[in-house]
């Protein structure tokens, strides 16, 4: 064998070894979660990659999962309902298939690929976030049409991924995290809850959305995320699936924040749109848990994210489960015969609250620009 073909040999034999060990470091330190390696405290067991990856990685997750309920919305759902509630322990299994910033038509194609890998699906809990029914925001970077149209990964998926040192790299990050950092802000558990750990959230974390919110520039209706909510009770009215839908909580601040904007009308235009495609439950603007004072808040963890007690009251409201223990005036079901009047009683309530408290009303135009 002469010289040049030995070093052909050794070259490609290396390459090969090479190609396996990044193989295999990615399957096993599973970066984003998405391979059935073991989980492994101080190792692997913390998955940070799996935040800006959501997509990707509940597409893979969703089919682990035989639920027979699912949990659909943005960030508010993901953060603020629970899978494991007391209150939805009649409707177990449950998978929270929400999505960071998941607009409209990413949630209909969820739901659809939901049901195509999950025979059982009997209900559907979903959040509809208002910011969702405005201006149509596009799919993000982790969103794959080709991959809700198949149960999973397929082979070229699993080796693009796996053969990445992209994924390598956050595979370092991933052990690196696991071992040095403990005091973690969030993590996504085993039914696509993301667990929110308050004691390590950072000072003014709670005011991070308002200045946006109190200088939007444009907010109106989509029409095209109105079409795709249509979408999603249509796909459930077809498939048997009960849908219970709801209109999100913000923090009275984050509502009152769009309202100086100059974008109250288009809140309420929403409400009338909503109620012309389904009846919801509407926990959406000043009640005694939104109007919480900034500075004793505990129902938030910022000025748009609601706690995990907060969303255990909104499933009791909508479900009908220990009725008492919800506050009167949090969650009222909305349609077209009462829209009117609850969009008065609304109004009345913003004015009730702005006499009150002046110390709000007084940050938020102080962050007018």
């Amino acid at each position: 064998m002469n010289t040049y073909r030995f070093f052909n040999y050794w070259l490609a034999g290396l390459a090969s070894s090479l190609s396996i060990l990044v193989l295999g470091l990615n399957w096993f330190v599973n970066p984003y979660g998405i391979t059935n390696s073991p989980k492994i405290k101080g190792v692997n067991w913390y998955k940070p990659a799996i935040k800006d990856n959501i997509r990707l990685y509940k597409t893979v997750d969703v089919t682990r999962h035989n639920s027979k309920t699912i949990l659909l919305g943005s960030s508010r759902i993901i953060n603020g309902i629970n899978p494991d509630s007391l209150v939805l322990k009649q409707y177990q299994p449950v998978y929270n298939l929400a999505l960071t910033g998941g607009n409209i038509y990413e949630q209909r194609r969820y739901l659809e690929y939901a049901i195509s890998n999950q025979p059982n699906l009997e209900m559907v809990i979903l959040g509809i976030d208002l910011w969702t029914v405005a201006d149509f925001y596009k799919g993000k970077h982790d969103f794959s049409e080709d991959r809700l149209n198949r149960k999973g990964l397929n082979l070229i998926d699993f080796l693009q991924i796996n053969y990445s040192f992209n994924t390598l790299a956050k595979g370092k990050d991933t052990i690196f995290d696991n071992i040095h950092n403990q005091k973690r802000r969030s993590y996504i558990n085993e039914k696509g809850l993301i667990v929110v750990n308050r004691q390590y959230l950072p000072d003014g974390i709670f005011e991070q959305w308002l200045p946006g919110q109190v200088n939007k520039e444009d907010y109106k209706i989509s029409q095209i995320a109105l079409d795709n909510l249509k979408l999603i009770k249509e796909i459930c009215q077809e498939n048997n699936i009960k849908l219970v839908a709801f209109i999100t909580p913000p923090h009275a601040s984050q509502v009152e924040a769009i309202h100086i904007a100059g974008f109250g009308d288009v809140i309420e235009q929403m409400k009338r749109e909503i109620v012309k495609i389904m009846p919801v439950w509407d926990f959406y603007g000043y009640n005694s848990i939104t109007t919480e004072p900034i500075d004793k808040v505990t129902n938030y963890w910022d000025s748009s994210h609601y706690s995990i007690e907060v969303g255990d009251l909104i499933l009791n409201r909508i479900l009908g489960y220990q009725k008492e223990t919800v506050p009167a005036d949090f969650g009222v079901m909305i349609t077209p015969d009462n829209i009117e009047s609850e969009i008065a009683k609304m109004r009345a309530k913003r004015e009730s609250w702005r006499q009150q408290d002046t110390k709000t009303i007084e940050y938020l135009q102080n962050l007018v620009k």
